[in-house]
């Protein structure tokens, strides 16, 4: 992966099949992916999956992406979500990416 990108794990509406897909237009598609299994998925504010600590194994999508989309999409997920570091254990067992996890309060 060249200079500048990074790895970024989604699971909800950032998916391809997902209403906010249209985010990461133009970027690569890595493949499917699947966190170890220390995390769970939650609905926040009635309508989206938001990213928890668990204990279960989070299915999703990798992406590469640019510093700049990450900071485009820092705005658009807004205060209830942070940028996080997760472990994957699929496709690679414990290779991390970023993924966006509701901030804990």
């Amino acid at each position: 992966m060249s200079s500048g990108k990074r790895t970024l794990f989604v699971y909800g509406s950032l998916k391809r099949d997902g209403v906010h897909h249209g985010k990461l237009r133009g970027v690569s598609f890595l493949g499917e992916a699947r966190t170890a299994a220390s995390y769970g998925l939650a609905r926040a504010y009635g309508r989206y999956l938001a990213l928890v600590p668990g204990a279960e194994a989070v299915s999703g999508e990798l992406y590469e992406v640019t510093t700049a989309l990450l900071e485009e999409l820092d705005e658009f997920e807004g205060e209830a979500y942070e940028r996080v570091q997760v472990l994957l254990e699929f496709p690679e067992p414990f290779q991390n990416a970023l993924a966006y996890a509701l901030k804990q309060r």
